[in-house]
């Protein structure tokens, strides 16, 4: 862990520790598996399929790539937005749904879920603009908190590290900007690189009208890095992937399928076998040669022609993708009807709810953990940047899991029946009105029942 924020020396190449430096290295690895380039995230197997069965010998591709591991992510960002999220503030609630609708802040909140999800860790930054304040998301690949002398309780600070290029007189430079976040205030720093080293500290405000200092604690005396991590640990600072614990059944998932995918293709087309009585002389060759290029002598004198054929052990083959993915829906909390497979018709949303239990208890961690706080802080910051002091903020993210309205109205019914609620209790239920609004419907209900009586008789 980093305890300073002097990480960047003249001479040197970043000082960063080994922890922070295997950190890094691994969101290189869950970017290549989430943008599926799985020739540098898998190489070793790569590399054995490619030995094994070579582009010129078969016209299937090398490996088939099953990206799982991008479509855990999108189901758990869609399972957590789709119900949207309503931010109620104490005050000036109008200057919120200003900054909110200004900045997209729900696409933000998607871009945030992404990087929690597939690096373990997200981050949100509010920065203050002429255009207004602005909330957007930080790849943490560049982000280093800096600690109080190695307490995972208390953080004096956080790094951000921007690597940057610039040309001159046809010259590509290239620099390195770091913003050094502190309580209140944010130091600026931009340095000249040589062949990754720092070579000359320049001056931000004269290359790139940036403040050396940005002092903003008259009006926020706290960070504007809001870090979001994943589910962790009490001795670890940072979350993890959700691709770590299912990053080796996924790799076999698609080593597996891509060898089957291998032997079907040689075989579309079976060659045969036969006596080399069939051959023909080919005046070109000067050689006896069946027509077919399929064919394949295997003696004389009468021997049966036959096609060549692999018993694929199809069964076994199916038991064995099916155990690798009851295994994927374990490590990743998720069900198969979460990808549309093994959808019965007519599900209520009690069986739903069922069958996504882990689901929804790893989405309601995931925002106990770290989202709402955060989003908390964010909404406090982007406030008191507009001048607007906030002291409580509320949260309501809606159902990730839609309604089931017949099952409600069902239930509600029954009650009514069996006398234990009333009908302006079931209307507030299933239409989701305030009471004056459910007692007004109730007796427009009323009235058009008696009327109608009336009516027949």
């Amino acid at each position: 862990m980093i305890t300073t924020f002097d990480i960047a020396l003249p001479g040197k190449k970043l000082l960063i520790d080994p922890d922070s430096a295997e950190r890094i290295s691994e969101y290189t690895t869950y970017r290549n598996l989430y943008e599926n380039d799985f020739a540098s995230a898998f190489p070793s197997t790569f590399s054995k399929i490619i030995k094994k069965y070579p582009f010129e010998n078969t016209t299937a591709q090398t490996l088939i790539e099953l990206n799982l591991f991008w479509a855990v992510t999108d189901f758990f960002k869609t399972l957590l937005t789709n119900g949207g999220l309503h931010v109620s503030t104490d005050n000036s609630q109008e200057v919120w749904d200003e900054i909110q609708e200004n900045n997209n802040f729900l696409a933000v909140l998607k871009e945030v879920f992404i990087d929690n999800s597939r690096f373990g860790n997200g981050i949100f930054k509010v920065a203050a603009a002429e255009n207004g304040v602005r909330i957007f998301s930080i790849c943490p690949d560049c982000w280093f908190p800096v600690f109080n002398k190695g307490n995972l309780n208390c953080i004096e600070g956080h790094i951000l590290v921007y690597p940057m290029f610039d040309t001159i007189n046809g010259k590509q430079l290239q620099l390195t900007r770091i913003e050094k976040h502190r309580r209140g205030y944010v130091e600026n720093e931009l340095w000249l690189m040589s062949e990754d080293m720092f070579k000359e500290k320049l001056d931000i405000e004269t290359e790139i009208s940036i403040p050396e200092v940005d002092d903003f604690s008259n009006i926020w005396n706290d960070f504007v890095i809001f870090p979001v991590k994943n589910s962790t640990e009490s001795d670890k600072y940072f979350g993890d992937s959700d691709y770590k614990r299912c990053k080796s059944v996924v790799e076999e998932l698609m080593l597996t399928v891509s060898q089957n995918s291998k032997i079907i293709n040689r075989h579309a087309n079976p060659k045969m076998t036969g006596s080399t009585d069939s051959l023909e002389f080919n005046p070109v060759t000067g050689r006896a040669e069946f027509p077919n290029k399929d064919y394949i002598p295997v003696g004389r004198d009468g021997v049966k022609a036959e096609y060549i054929t692999v018993d694929l052990q199809a069964a076994a083959i199916k038991q064995h993708i099916d155990t690798l993915l009851q295994f994927f829906y374990i490590l990743t909390k998720t069900p198969p009807q979460a990808y549309g497979i093994d959808v019965a018709g007519n599900l209520s949303g009690e069986s739903l709810k069922k069958i996504f239990m882990s689901t929804l208890a790893k989405l309601d961690d995931m925002k106990q953990v770290s989202f709402d706080n955060s989003i908390k802080q964010v909404v406090k910051c982007a406030m008191a940047f507009s001048n607007k002091t906030v002291n409580s903020v509320n949260l309501n993210w809606g159902d990730p899991l839609p309604e089931d309205y017949a099952q409600l109205a069902q239930i509600n019914n029954e009650r009514v029946t069996a006398g234990t609620q009333t009908r302006a209790g079931a209307i507030m239920e299933i239409d989701k009105v305030d009471e004056n609004t459910a007692l007004l419907k109730a007796e427009q209900i009323a009235a058009e029942k008696d009327a109608k009586v009336t009516d027949q008789i």
